[in-house]
């Protein structure tokens, strides 16, 4: 206990490529914690929201009630990105074949999430999205989706940093994101 708060004590004992982002996951939703959704807020060790700072986005986050963690945002203006960003550190792929994940939502209206690997360059990064658009629906709904990365010439089989970013729809959303797990093979 840390000022009367439950501290979570979770150890990243995994060697498995994708330990790392399961790792920050599962800090996500061990906790109670919520905030004002805003470039560089960090709701659990290991990730990040990344707002357009023109966007004029208000909103907010809470993590670990009824899943991991739930964004609610009303827009001004368009932002150009509201994303959620989970740290995967250096991740080799020079063996791996494919990058999954399971997640699962819900949304009081109809809402939309676009899914990539974002992998460090010395030129800056680059970004490859799975191909397809999750949405989040009035009741629960499970999503599944693959990137190839034997057959993906935008990922690099090595790099420096890597982060999986969720891309959230460009206009005002409610989104409980309850389950997210990601596989790498």
């Amino acid at each position: 206990m840390v000022n009367g708060d439950t501290v979570a004590d979770f150890h990243n004992t995994s060697l498995a490529r994708d330990a790392q982002l399961n790792h920050a996951i599962a800090l996500l939703g061990a906790e109670a914690r919520s905030g004002d959704l805003a470039d560089l807020v960090v709701p659990a060790p290991g990730t990040f929201f990344s707002v357009d700072p023109e966007a004029g986005l208000s909103g907010t986050f809470a993590t670990a009630k009824d899943g991991l963690v739930r964004i609610t945002y009303i827009t001004e203006r368009r932002p150009r990105w509201v994303a959620l960003h989970l740290v995967a550190g250096g991740i080799d792929l020079s063996e791996a074949t494919l990058l999954g994940i399971v997640c699962k939502t819900q949304a009081p209206e109809a809402s939309t999430f676009r899914v990539c690997l974002r992998s460090g360059t010395s030129d800056g990064f680059v970004d490859a999205f799975l191909p397809k658009t999750v949405v989040a629906f009035s009741q629960p709904s499970t999503h599944v989706d693959l990137l190839r990365l034997d057959q993906s010439g935008e990922v690099p089989k090595t790099a420096a940093w890597r982060e999986l970013v969720l891309f959230f729809q460009p206009n005002s959303a409610d989104v409980l994101l309850q389950d997210l797990r990601v596989f790498i093979v």
